[in-house]
């Protein structure tokens, strides 16, 4: 946040509150003793969207950084277009690329980078790596150095069709 111009004292209020939380659970119906909130927010904390928000802002810089250096390579779009690295979602994130196994592995630090300075962890259960005109075979071991799984084309992402020929 100091890295953001946070004011110090604002600083200094959100360590408080993330430092000072404590809680109880119910157990057959009654309360138990209160216990320190070791790590990060609670579910439900109402500063939990505000903390995310900051961090994926966090992501997108790092992002944009490494793709102005040339550490990871978005794809550039046709007609003097922009070049896409990545889209941010609430806490969804998809990001695009060249495909080639230095952007594979530059992805795969940046994610890591990402984790050790926030403490935040991605799920790669939960992620795909897709190829566009690439073999399946090749997807398949790009995807297991990011330890992913992998996807096919004619997907639905936050509710958006994905691919080609798609029945309306």
């Amino acid at each position: 946040m100091s890295q953001m111009d946070f004011p110090a004292l604002w600083r200094k209020w959100i360590m408080g509150i993330l430092s000072s939380a404590r809680s109880s659970i119910l157990v057959n119906g009654s309360p138990t003793l209160e216990f320190k909130i070791e790590r990060g927010v609670r579910q439900g904390d109402p500063l939990s969207p505000l903390l995310f928000i900051l961090a994926m802002e966090a992501l997108h810089v790092a992002t944009v950084t490494a793709n102005a250096s040339g550490i990871f390579k978005g794809c550039k779009m046709p007609n003097n277009g922009p070049t896409i690295s990545h889209l941010l979602y609430a806490d969804d994130v998809l990001f695009v690329g060249e495909w080639s196994e230095s952007n594979i592995q530059n992805l795969s630090r940046l994610l890591r980078c990402f984790n050790l300075s926030s403490g935040l962890k991605v799920n790669f259960n939960k992620s795909q790596l897709f190829g566009v005109g690439v073999d399946m075979g090749v997807v398949e071991q790009k995807a297991f150095i990011l330890n992913c799984k992998t996807g096919v084309l004619r997907f639905s992402y936050l509710g958006l069709p994905v691919g080609s020929t798609w029945d309306w």
